[in-house]
């Protein structure tokens, strides 16, 4: 009988031993990054009176950058995470993720489709605890976008007659680095505005490149707006600025240990070809005029959408008006974004802004876009970021970009504000409001005629919108800084249109009017 238990026990523990050896911790393959694991506990936990479940716990650390060569004293970043763990179905998994934030990360069973935890299985902010029902399974901060998704994205953008494509240049380790020129290049390129947008220069950064993808997406879906957008401006969209880091899974710095966000005012011997390439073809395309518009994108761990507008103090207060300008017409009718979110900061030249601030002046808007990991701040914890309001997000900005570049299209017509007795009207040009243009137009007296020639592309009916600015400071007044609906028009036919109101309708304020075309 003693030798019988005795056999039983040793099965028992050669089953448990032989379970255990069989789920394995690896990050060998694109993106991947993990450092060390460390068993803490196994245990069979009795689920029913002829059943057991073996339950495992780990510690897995997140990896470390390497140390900066150019700056030692900058602590290295370890947030991305993305391992894959086999021999997992069945077992009960408790995985403590150090070094790095563990709030609602995802998971695939084929390391393409990724769902997120959900609160059950994420309960406290750094631990995961869940039963997998497949034997292998990758956990991931946010849904990987690597640069072999990427290469099948351009080579489907390339198949699009808007799209010029060109490697600008090369990585540390030789990979390429490349630029999308998407117009419509049978229209005169002569007055065209011009944008610049780069990506993903920390590689834990995923959210901005699915914001970025699906905003290249909706700029070629051949809709009447995206068209008119293409055939008034040029865009020069690098998606990876920092393959090397993508590509190994780093969180925000090269594979060398350099954060080249904070690279553009070194002298040549400390600039990284990633920064060199981007300088050189900027200087290359702004030889014979500025851009209009340039777009930093990236993500944050705070868990809204936010703008970095540059101070009036660190640049002045006119590219000051402009970026509250563009923030507050992404913040129009989106349900992510509200004006509380915004974050200020001072212009500094290690930053490419402050590179494109030194070279241009208020000529261009140099901005940084952040879109979070978590959740939208006015949504609360109803809407965590998906795949699905990325793509909502990036038509909205592509929307807010137009309207700052003050481009009309079938869906979207924008006409100047006039007013008929300039005696009665105070003129603002001091931007001391968040406005259009160079000037707006004041009044406290109501009954004043006021008109916009409107020249519409498409018959239909429109809303109608007039612009409300507000006061040109870090908090904007409830109801200013935004589009505020007037009223409707029905057009029977394209073409010049005159618009008439009086100066109650538009609160007083003669800038720009907005009409919307309801069914287009």
């Amino acid at each position: 009988m003693t030798g019988m238990k005795f056999y039983l026990l040793l099965l028992s523990l050669f089953s448990s031993s032989f379970l255990f050896s069989q789920v394995r911790f690896s990050s060998d393959f694109e993106s991947g990054s993990m450092g060390e694991v460390k068993l803490i506990d196994s245990v069979w936990i009795k689920t029913s009176p002829m059943d057991s479940m073996l339950t495992l716990s780990y510690n897995v650390y997140s990896r470390l950058d390497p140390l900066n060569p150019i700056d030692t004293t900058l602590e290295p970043s370890s947030r991305w995470y993305y391992f894959r763990i086999t021999g997992v179905k069945g077992k009960q998994l408790f995985i403590n993720i150090r070094n790095s934030e563990v709030v609602r990360p995802f998971y695939s069973y084929d390391n393409t489709h990724f769902t997120r935890l959900d609160w059950s299985e994420n309960v406290n902010k750094g631990a995961i605890n869940k039963i997998f029902t497949r034997d292998t399974v990758y956990i991931s901060y946010f849904i990987p976008y690597t640069c072999t998704h990427l290469s099948t994205k351009l080579s489907d953008w390339s198949k699009n007659k808007f799209v010029k494509e060109e490697q600008i240049g090369k990585s540390q380790q030789g990979r390429d680095i490349w630029m999308m020129t998407i117009t419509d290049w049978s229209v005169n390129d002569q007055s065209k505005k011009k944008v610049w947008i780069h990506g993903r220069t920390h590689p834990s950064e995923t959210p901005s490149s699915w914001h970025l993808e699906f905003f290249v997406d909706k700029l070629l879906d051949s809709s009447k707006q995206s068209n008119a957008i293409l055939a008034n401006t040029i865009f020069y969209i690098v998606p990876f600025n920092n393959p090397d880091g993508v590509y190994g899974g780093f969180s925000r710095s090269t594979s060398t240990g350099v954060n080249i966000e904070i690279n553009w005012d070194k002298p040549d011997s400390l600039t990284m070809p990633e920064v060199l390439v981007l300088k050189n073809k900027i200087s290359e395309l702004t030889k014979d005029g500025s851009f209009d518009l340039l777009l930093n994108m990236h993500s944050q761990i705070a868990n809204n959408i936010t703008y970095w507008v540059h101070t009036a103090e660190s640049t002045s207060d006119e590219m000051f008006r402009k970026q509250l300008l563009l923030s507050h017409l992404t913040i129009n009718n989106n349900p992510y974004f509200c004006s509380t979110d915004l974050s200020f900061s001072n212009l500094a030249p290690k930053y490419a802004e402050g590179w494109m601030w030194n070279k241009a002046g208020n000529n261009c808007v140099a901005i940084t876009f952040e879109t979070p990991y978590t959740f939208y701040k006015n949504q609360g914890d109803d809407e965590w970021v998906s795949l699905e309001n990325l793509k909502d997000l990036a038509s909205n900005s592509l929307i807010a970009i137009s309207d700052f570049l003050e481009i009309s299209s079938p869906t979207r017509v924008l006409a100047d504000i006039k007013v008929k007795n300039n005696k009665k009207w105070k003129k603002i040009d001091d931007n001391s409001l968040i406005y259009f243009g160079n000037d707006c137009m004041t009044t406290d007296l109501k009954g004043l005629k006021v008109k916009a020639n409107v020249n519409f592309l498409e018959p239909g009916l429109y809303n109608i919108f007039s612009w409300t600015p507000g006061i040109s400071s870090k908090s904007s007044v409830e109801g200013t800084n935004c589009w505020k609906e007037i009223g409707t028009v029905f057009v029977t036919q394209k073409g010049k249109y005159l618009w008439k109101g009086y100066s109650e309708q538009i609160n007083g304020i003669a800038d720009k009017i907005l009409f919307e075309n309801i069914f287009l």
